[in-house]
């Protein structure tokens, strides 16, 4: 349609036509909005993007109707083709979740098998690398003079886009193991799940490009997070060491113990049985009633 408006006379018959198409696709894109609604509900990291992307793609089209009413076909492209980037940009943005949701499936079916699963020291360094990253982006974006929120590049719009795949990552190896700890009944290490939320928070500014100081604070207060649930699995890691070497070396066993005190026991009486032979029948009388009561006590 846009070719077709660049190449049509407003005089022509023709053009009349051109514009009834470019209202098809605005009444076609109704449905489309209420589909992309529902999965913005379903996935809330990419619903204010799609929102915006959504809202921008009406604005325009109704605009190109209106200067396409009026004859204006300069104007008329500007706005098909600031609706086409927005069109775009959903694309690509729809194409990155569902190959996320791919890769999903594909783990769930392997079983999780493959790559061990990271650990929070590894987490701890992913995290760092992409808070260096991020404050690098915001450097960038100053210097070109991009707000937060605008599209700028479409290098920059990939750099976002991978940095928010690597928060979603490493935030869903956070929850792999925080279900792991509560699976096996282990203390919690720290405050997993608000770390978890500040994560989620940050791939939702990514996708909207937006890298406030806000946001680099947060990002900072993650990593401080992480750091002392690291701390806190080692030092669960050495008690747990700890008191696996104290049971070993040190619990009595009580059945050896008292196998040993009735050997001991058993010598002694043989030794007081063994009387002198040159003892008189009064004392061997003595000690054999001694026995008795001994063995009726037992």
């Amino acid at each position: 349609i846009i070719n077709l408006v660049k190449k049509t006379n407003t005089n022509d018959p023709e053009f009349v036509k051109v514009s009834q198409q470019q209202k098809e696709i605005i009444d076609n894109l109704k449905i489309v909005e209420d589909s992309l609604s529902s999965l913005g509900k379903r996935v809330p990291q990419i619903s204010a993007e799609v929102n915006k992307e959504i809202k921008n793609i009406n604005q325009q089209l109704s605009e190109a109707i209106n200067q396409l009413s009026n004859r204006k076909t300069l104007e008329a492209n500007r706005n098909q083709q600031f609706a086409l980037t927005s069109i775009n940009n959903l694309a690509l943005l729809l194409s990155e979740a569902l190959q996320q949701l791919q890769d999903a499936m594909r783990n769930a079916k392997s079983g999780g098998k493959g790559k061990p699963k990271p650990g929070l020291s590894q987490l701890s360094q992913m995290q760092k690398e992409l808070n260096k990253n991020m404050e690098k982006a915001k450097e960038q974006m100053q210097q070109q003079g991009i707000k937060p929120g605008q599209k700028g590049s479409s290098s920059m719009s990939e750099q976002m886009a991978k940095m928010a795949q690597q928060q979603q990552n490493i935030r869903q190896s956070l929850e792999q193991i925080n279900n792991s700890l509560n699976k096996d009944g282990k203390a919690k290490l720290g405050d997993l799940e608000k770390i978890m939320d500040q994560m989620e928070q940050t791939e939702t500014d990514l996708v909207n490009k937006r890298i406030s100081q806000e946001a680099l604070i947060r990002q900072q207060d993650i990593q401080t997070r992480l750091l002392a649930a690291e701390n806190a699995e080692k030092e669960r890691d050495q008690d747990e060491q700890r008191e696996s070497k104290e049971g070993k070396d040190f619990t009595p066993n009580y059945n050896l113990i008292l196998l040993d005190y009735q050997k001991i026991k058993a010598k002694e009486l043989e030794q007081i049985k063994t009387v002198p032979p040159t003892l008189n029948y009064f004392y061997k009388l003595k000690i054999s009633d001694y026995f008795k009561k001994l063995n009726s006590a037992n």
